[in-house]
């Protein structure tokens, strides 16, 4: 499986725009067995560096009070620089190497990075400072170095832990996958490999087994479970023609299924290559953030030299003092931390309310989004369709139209389908074959010969070669057409969720214009964005028209989300700026999708928009105080005007403020159940 099979290495340089050693060091194996125990370590270890780093700030607090008094004994003074040496060096053991491994790997690609930049002023700090401890007098910057290091390795630890939970749903859904496959080679069975099984070779599945390839059932039937792939609890009737996944189970029944995807291609493979590699992939603010470092490093290294050379005249000690200060005050800790730590936040607490929001380049497109269309059914209605009433047409009896419509119907997990279901009587016989045409219908093939369509007024029409009906109804329809005649209409109604006008609300308060684009019947349509408040709304959309209207949308208002769950909604989930799935999406969707409502509550749609917008402007703040802050205290180092002790202070509250900013999130609605709510 190739989305489980890259190795630490391979995935060290997608880190290196943000800190490649720490990141890759921290981030277990993708499917690792023992990522819990590394967790679990790494904690340790940052820790026991926070315990130390702790006491060498008390020391140096200490030391700063006992310098300034002229009768503390020399002893004393040794004593505790002693102390501070003694306190430092596990924290800079610890927490450095990963540091260090990154400036050498910068140094090695000939480009710096904000490894190269934290390892060069805490490294200078720390060696600067046993230097003087050493020599018994001087200033000592061991509080500088620890907490430099602290600080940035907690901000990145916070997000390296937000990976390891994603990689940990990511080793259940390739548990689902089968190691072995019955293949049928040389006229015989044999068991072989899932990675051997070659395109176009059948495999053979008995109840009770998951199937370990995606294919097309060639012969046999049976019921699967598809709930690993498609989220959807009820069993699918698979039969010759029908489409297999692997990692689903065989209920009952056996199958006999051609491979169509290689090992490594399948669906549920790609579901997993395309989390680990959006996991990978660093956001937009953050790869700013990284060329804001790679340009200070040098220019750093330049103004040290230069003030130094400048200050030499007055002395060499204090040349290196002038030199140390304006290293120390480029250490950029604040903004390290500044956006990993925001979007760590923001994407934990999105997860709180159910929300999945596959990375930080997707927490951001969110924050642009001027648009937010919706599919109808199952997003702002309930889903539960209601079929009020059935009329029959040509001449056919209710009972026989009802009978070849619940035929049909039970091929299909479609809302619509469940309420014809829930009128018509017990399909009586099991069909030899069914497709489904996302956004359109189905065609189910009998036993006894002839066809029963199932679908949109104008898709069985044409279907049929029969003109369309004439319906007076005033919500939506499903006709069905037995042997190319149409033999009945139903009636169709849906209601908006609970939810779904709060949502709206919430959006046009934020200046979000909101859109439905959906697939049912245009009166349907008009009636549900009547009661809600929407204005444009746009029915009877065929899944390539819906992706052509997000065009139109974003072309004339700026970029858009869609929000769907249906496999006919993956080419708008596509095509839009930000694809958004509900938690009952078809595996089609969730794959195209980068934010899932885990809850299938519709107020997550605003709840992600308000996040959004939250963490774009405390990542703006943050990285404009951090930059801010480097560029007015080095500019102050340079000119001689402020110590590397006053720097050290001006740097932590830097990023005491960038932390208590980064951990505010903001006041969401909270989601009390509302009347008719599940």
């Amino acid at each position: 499986m190739r989305g489980s099979a890259a190795s630490p290495d391979a995935a060290r340089p997608a880190y290196c725009c943000a800190g490649c050693a720490v990141a890759a060091a921290l981030l277990p194996p993708a499917g690792g067995e023992n990522a819990p125990r590394l967790t679990r370590s790494l904690m340790l270890r940052l820790g026991l560096a926070a315990f130390f780093a702790g006491n060498a700030m008390i020391l140096s607090l200490f030391l700063y009070s006992l310098g300034r008094d002229d009768a503390t004994p020399a002893y004393a003074l040794l004593l505790v620089r002693g102390l501070l040496f003694v306190f430092s060096l596990p924290v800079f053991v610890l927490l450095a190497p990963a540091f260090l491994r990154g400036m050498m790997a910068d140094l090695r690609r000939g480009r710096a990075s904000m490894d190269s930049l934290i390892a060069l002023g805490a490294g200078t700090a720390f060696g600067y400072s046993c230097f003087f401890v050493w020599r018994g007098a001087g200033p000592l910057y061991f509080d500088t170095a620890c907490m430099v290091l602290l600080f940035v390795t907690a901000g990145r630890l916070i997000e390296a832990n937000a990976h390891v939970r994603g990689r940990t749903a990511l080793r259940e859904l390739a548990a689902a996958l089968v190691p072995e496959a019955r293949v049928d080679r040389a006229g015989a069975w044999t068991m072989v490999p899932s990675a051997e099984v070659r395109l176009g070779e059948r495999v053979r599945i008995v109840a009770g087994e998951r199937i370990p390839v995606d294919g097309a059932v060639t012969a046999g039937a049976a019921s699967v479970d598809e709930s690993t792939i498609t989220g959807e609890a009820l069993p699918a009737a698979r039969a010759p023609g029908d489409s297999v996944f692997a990692g689903s189970l065989c209920l009952d029944g056996w199958l006999e299924a051609e491979c169509r995807a290689a090992c490594g291609e399948s669906l549920i493979s790609r579901i997993i290559d395309a989390v680990e590699q959006a996991q990978l992939q660093p956001a937009k603010a953050q790869r700013v953030a990284d060329r804001w470092a790679a340009a200070l490093t040098p220019l750093t290294l330049l103004l040290a030299i230069g003030a130094a050379a400048w200050h030499w005249p007055q002395g060499a000690a204090h040349a290196a003092w002038i030199g140390l200060s304006v290293l120390v005050v480029a250490c950029p800790c604040a903004l390290g931390i500044a956006i990993p730590l925001v979007h760590a936040t923001a994407l934990a607490a999105a997860a709180r309310r159910g929300i999945l929001i596959r990375s930080g380049e997707a927490l951001e497109r969110l924050a642009e989004i001027a648009v937010a269309a919706f599919d109808k059914t199952g997003t702002l209605t309930t889903g539960e369709i209601e079929a009020v009433r059935f009329v029959p047409l040509n001449g056919f009896s209710e009972l026989r139209a009802l009978e070849a419509a619940a035929l049909a119907a039970s091929c299909t997990a479609h809302p619509a389908a469940r309420a014809v279901r829930r009128l018509a009587p017990a399909a009586m016989e099991s069909p030899v074959s069914a497709r489904e045409f996302p956004g359109r219908g189905v065609r189910v093939e009998r036993v006894g010969g002839g066809s029963v369509l199932l679908g949109q007024p104008r898709w069985v029409a044409a279907e049929s070669g029969k003109p369309a009906p004439t319906l007076a109804f005033d919500a939506g329809a499903l006709v069905c057409a037995v042997d190319g005649e149409l033999a009945g209409a139903f009636e169709l109604r849906d209601f908006p969720a609970p939810a779904a006008a709060e949502t709206v609300a919430r959006c046009r308060a934020m200046g979000i214009r909101v859109a439905i684009l959906s697939g049912d019947r245009r009166a349907a349509v008009r009636r549900v964005a009547g009661e809600l408040g929407i204005e444009d709304a746009r029915g009877e959309l065929l899944p390539e028209e819906k992706a052509g209207a997000l065009r139109e949308l974003r072309a004339a208002h700026g970029p858009v989300a869609m929000v769907g769950d249906g496999i006919n909604d993956a080419p708008a989930l596509a095509a839009a700026d930000t694809g958004i799935a509900v938690s009952s999406a078809s595996a089609l969707a969730r794959e195209t999708a980068e934010v899932v409502l885990l809850s299938g509550d519709v107020r997550g749609v605003a709840d992600a928009f308000e996040l959004a917008r939250w963490t774009r402007r405390a990542a703006r703040i943050n990285f404009m105080c951090a930059i801010s802050y480097n560029l007015v205290a080095l500019a102050l180092a340079a000119a001689g005007l402020l110590q590397p002790a006053w720097a050290a202070a001006l740097m932590l509250l830097n990023s005491v403020f960038t932390v208590f900013r980064a951990c505010r999130t903001p006041s969401l609605p909270s989601h009390h159940p509302a009347p008719g709510d599940p």
